[in-house]
C-alpha cells in the first residue's frame, strides 16, 4: 500500500473534495456540509460530476463507481465511500 493511502484519514479526503467541487462545480465551500445531496443542495450539472469524478479517481488514484457516488448522493456519505475506495486499496 502506497505511504499516502495509509497515513490518509477522513477530514483529509473531505477537505480535499471540497475543494475539488468548489473548483470544478463552482459550489461555494461554505455550501459543502455533510447532510448537502447531490441532487439539490450542490446542484451539480451532468457534466461537471463527470468532471469531478475524473478529478476524484486521479487526486486520489482510485477507481470509483458513479453510479453508487450518486446513490449515495449524501456529501457525507460520499466522503465516507471515497475514504473506504482509498483506504481499502480498492482503486
Amino acid at each position: 500500500m502506497d505511504k499516502t493511502r495509509s497515513i490518509l484519514v477522513r477530514a483529509d479526503v473531505k477537505d480535499r473534495l471540497i475543494s475539488l467541487i468548489n473548483q470544478i462545480a463552482k459550489v461555494p465551500v461554505d455550501q459543502i456540509q455533510e447532510d448537502a445531496t447531490v441532487d439539490n443542495q450542490l446542484q451539480m450539472q451532468s457534466v461537471a460530476f463527470v468532471e469531478l469524478q475524473v478529478a476524484i479517481e486521479e487526486e486520489f488514484e482510485v477507481q470509483i463507481d458513479p453510479i453508487r457516488v450518486v446513490e449515495l448522493n449524501r456529501f457525507g456519505n460520499i466522503v465516507d465511500y471515497i475514504y473506504e475506495c482509498v483506504t481499502s486499496g480498492a482503486g
